[in-house]
C-alpha cells in the first residue's frame, strides 16, 4: 500500500454541517487547493445525523408510535432511513476527489466529531455502543450506506467511525469487543473487498474496556490521533522538541506492536497558535511525516484540511482548539504545514518503492502489570533510541519474542510478571546470549539470587533522593522504594552514598542481566526536557554496547535517531533530527560498509525537525 499522505476533511464554510449544506462548488475549490498542496488521501465523514435523519414519534403516555423523516415527519421511504439525497452528495464528493487524484478513507459511523455527538434524532438519548435500538439503526445505516457507495473507485479503506469509543460508555471489555465486531461484520458483509481501520481515541495496553489487542484482532489497521496533548502525556515539552516530536511515533509503535496490526497516523494537528506559531507547527508536521515513514507507519493525515475559524455552528464555538487546525488558511492558501506536506510528497516520489521496507529492531520493552504501561514504555523507547537501540513493545502475558535485548522498565507492584514472561526472558538470556535490563520500583521479584546475583536485606518504602556514582559520572536520583542490596556474584557497576548497590551486571548462562535499583523511567514521565543534554540514556548505552556494535549504522548524536531497512543488496537508513535546531550528524558505520547513495538530505548535518535517507552497501 502506498503511504497515505493527506488530511481529514470538512469543507471550509460549513465544517460538520457540510452535508446538510452541500455545496459542490465550494467543495471542489477546497479539494483543488488541498491537491495543490500535495494531499493524496482524504479521511472523510458521513455525518450520521444527516445521512440517517430518522425521528421517532410518540403517542399517548409517551408510547412509541413510528419512525419518520425528521424534516417531513412522513413515513420513511425505505427501511434503513438513509436520505437518498445524501448518498448522491457523497458520490458527488467522491467524484470531485477522484478528479484530483485523491483517494478516500471513509469513517462510516461518524456519531462523534470534535467534542459533539451527531446521531439520528430518534436515538439522541440512547447509548450508541450498547442500546439495542441504537444498534439496530447503526446496522441499517452501515449496510445501506456501504452498499450504496461501495462502487466509488477511489474509496480505498473503511473506518469503523471517528473515535467511536467517545460516543458512549462500554461497561466492560466484552461490550467494547462486541460493538467493534458488530460494526466490522456489518461492513464486511456488504463489502468484503476493502480493509477496515479502528480509528479509536486513546487506547491503552490494558485488559479492560477498549483494548489494543481486541481492536487489532477485529480490524485491519490500528489508527492513532497523537496531538501535543495530555492524553498522550505529550503536553510537557515544546512542540518542536524531543518528546513532543517523537512521542507520536512511539504511540504508533505501541499500537502496532500490542495490536498486532499496522498503524496509520490518522490525525495530527497543532490545536492553537498558543502551542506554537505556524512555523513551529510545520516543524512538528515535517518530522512526524519522516518519522512515520521510517517506522513503517502506513500513513500520515493532518487535522484538518480547511480552516474553521469563523464557523458559528457547534462544536466550533465551544472550543478554541477546533478552529485553526487547517492545512489551508481561510482564503485556501497553504499554511507552512501545507507546504511541508507538498515537499514530503516529493520525497516519497524519489523513493524506488511504494512501501517502505520493514525496519529491523534490536530490543523488546516488556510492559508489566502494576505500572503505567504507556508512561514508562514511552520513556524507555526514547532512551533506547538515544542509546542506538530501535525498540518494540510486548506485554508480560504474551509469549516472549526472540530478541538480543529485553528492557523491563520500572517494575512495581505485587503481581507484575507472568512466570512465562520472567522465566521466558531468563531462558533467552541463559540459552541464546540475550541481555536483560530490569529497572526497579519496589516490586516483588523471585529468583533474585539466581538471576540477579544479588541478595536483599529488605525494602524501605520511604521515598528519598540518593546520589549514585555511575560509570558515566555522578547523578542524583529518586526512589519510592529503597531496596537494600548486596552482591553475591553480580558485578557492581554503581553504588550510592550509602554504599548500596544501584547498578549491577550478572553473567547468566550465555548472556547478562543488568539491574538498576531505581525507577528510571517512572521518574522521567512528567519531567520536562529529559531528552535534551542529559545522561539518562547512558544507563541504556551501558547495556546496549554488545547490541549496537554489529549495526550497519548507529547515530551517536542523541537528537538524531536512525532506522535501518534491509533493501536489495544493502540497507536503507532513515535519519531523523527530533530537535528544533540543526544537528551535526555523527554516525558510526560498520567496518566494510559505506553510504553509497544519498536519496534525500545531507550526511554532514540534518536541519531542525527534518530527515535524511541513505542507502548503504558493503564496500
Amino acid at each position: 500500500m502506498k503511504f497515505m499522505l493527506g488530511c481529514n476533511f470538512w469543507d471550509s464554510k460549513n465544517g460538520t454541517d457540510m452535508w446538510r449544506k452541500f455545496d459542490p462548488e465550494l467543495i471542489e475549490s477546497d479539494i483543488k487547493a488541498l491537491a495543490d498542496t500535495g494531499v493524496r488521501f482524504i479521511r472523510c465523514f458521513p455525518n450520521w445525523r444527516d445521512f440517517q435523519p430518522v425521528e421517532k414519534l410518540y403517542q399517548w403516555r409517551g408510547n412509541d408510535k413510528c419512525y419518520v423523516d425528521v424534516e417531513t415527519e412522513q413515513p420513511l421511504d425505505g427501511s434503513d432511513g438513509i436520505d437518498p439525497k445524501q448518498i448522491e452528495n457523497f458520490k458527488n464528493f467522491a467524484k470531485i476527489c477522484e478528479k484530483y487524484n485523491i483517494d478516500l478513507q471513509v469513517s462510516i459511523v461518524t456519531g462523534w466529531m470534535s467534542g459533539r455527538l451527531f446521531v439520528p434524532p430518534a436515538i439522541h438519548d440512547k447509548n450508541p455502543i450498547m442500546d439495542s435500538e441504537a444498534l439496530m439503526w447503526e446496522n441499517k445505516f452501515i449496510r445501506g450506506f456501504v452498499n450504496a457507495v461501495k462502487d466509488c473507485k477511489n474509496i480505498v479503506m473503511w473506518g469503523l467511525g471517528n473515535e467511536s469509543n467517545c460516543m458512549g460508555p462500554a461497561n466492560n471489555r466484552y461490550d467494547a469487543y462486541v460493538w467493534t465486531a458488530y460494526v466490522r461484520n456489518a461492513i464486511k458483509a456488504t463489502d468484503p473487498s476493502r480493509p477496515i481501520s479502528s480509528s479509536m481515541h486513546g487506547l491503552e495496553a490494558n485488559e479492560y474496556g477498549w483494548t489494543l489487542k481486541d481492536q487489532g484482532e477485529i480490524c485491519d489497521y490500528m489508527c492513532n490521533h497523537p496531538y501535543v496533548s495530555r492524553s498522550l502525556n505529550n503536553d510537557i515539552d515544546l512542540m518542536n522538541k524531543m518528546r513532543s516530536t517523537v512521542f507520536p511515533t512511539v504511540q504508533c509503535a505501541f499500537y502496532a506492536d500490542l495490536g498486532g496490526k499496522p498503524t496509520i497516523l490518522e490525525e495530527q494537528g497543532s490545536f492553537s497558535r498558543m502551542l506554537g506559531n505556524q512555523e513551529v507547527a510545520a516543524d512538528f508536521a515535517r518530522i512526524n511525516m519522516f518519522s512515520s515513514l521510517a517506522h513503517n507507519v502506513k500513513g500520515y493525515m493532518w487535522w484538518c484540511g480547511p480552516n474553521h475559524v469563523d464557523l458559528p455552528n457547534p462544536p466550533y464555538p465551544w472550543s478554541m482548539i477546533e478552529r485553526d487546525l487547517g492545512i489551508l488558511e481561510t482564503d485556501n492558501t497553504p499554511k507552512p504545514v501545507g507546504r511541508e506536506i507538498k515537499k514530503f510528497g516529493e520525497v516519497l516520489d524519489k523513493l524506488p518503492f511504494d512501501e517502505m521496507p520493514d525496519r529491523t529492531t534490536d530490543a523488546y520493552i516488556m510492559l508489566t502489570d502494576g505500572v503505567d504501561k504507556w508512561g514508562v514504555g514511552s520513556i524507555a523507547y526514547v532512551l533506547g533510541n538515544q542509546a542506538g537501540i530501535d525498540c518494540r513493545f510486548t506485554v508480560s502475558n504474551d509469549p516472549v519474542p526472540n530478541s538480543k535485548l529485553y528492557i523491563v522498565p520500572s517494575l512495581a507492584g505485587w503481581s507484575v510478571l507472568h512466570q512465562r514472561a520472567w522465566w521466558g526472558m531468563r531462558d533467552k538470556v541463559r540459552d541464546n546470549g540475550a541481555t536483560m535490563l530490569v529497572t526497579y520500583d519496589g516490586s516483588q521479584l523471585s529468583d533474585v539470587e539466581d538471576m540477579l546475583g544479588l541478595t536483599s536485606y529488605g525494602i524501605l518504602k520511604k521515598g528519598m533522593n540518593h546520589k549514585g556514582k555511575f560509570p558515566f559520572g555522578e547523578m542524583e536520583y529518586w526512589v519510592n522504594a529503597d531496596a537494600k542490596l548486596e552482591s553475591i556474584g553480580a558485578e557492581v557497576l554503581a553504588t550510592n552514598e550509602e554504599g548500596n548497590v544501584v547498578l549491577s551486571k550478572h553473567k547468566y548462562g550465555k548472556g547478562y542481566i543488568y539491574f538498576l535499583n531505581m525507577p528510571l523511567e517512572q521518574n522521567l514521565i512528567n519531567k520536562a526536557c529529559v531528552f535534551d543534554d542529559t545522561d539518562y540514556y547512558k544507563f541504556y548505552s551501558i547495556v546496549a554496547e554488545d547490541v549496537v556494535k554489529d549495526k550497519v549504522l548507529v547515530s551517536k548524536n542523541t537528537q538524531i535517531f536512525a532506522t535501518l531497512h534491509p533493501y536489495n543488496d544493502g540497507v536503507l537508513a532513515v535519519a531523523m533530527n527530533y530537535s528544533n535546531v540543526e544537528q551535526k550528524c555523527d554516525f558510526a558505520i560498520k567496518e566494510g560498509w559505506e553510504i553509497a547513495e544519498v536519496i534525500h538530505g545531507e550526511t554532514d548535518s540534518i536541519g531542525k525537525c527534518d530527515g535524511a535517507i541513505y542507502f548503504l552497501k558493503k564496500k
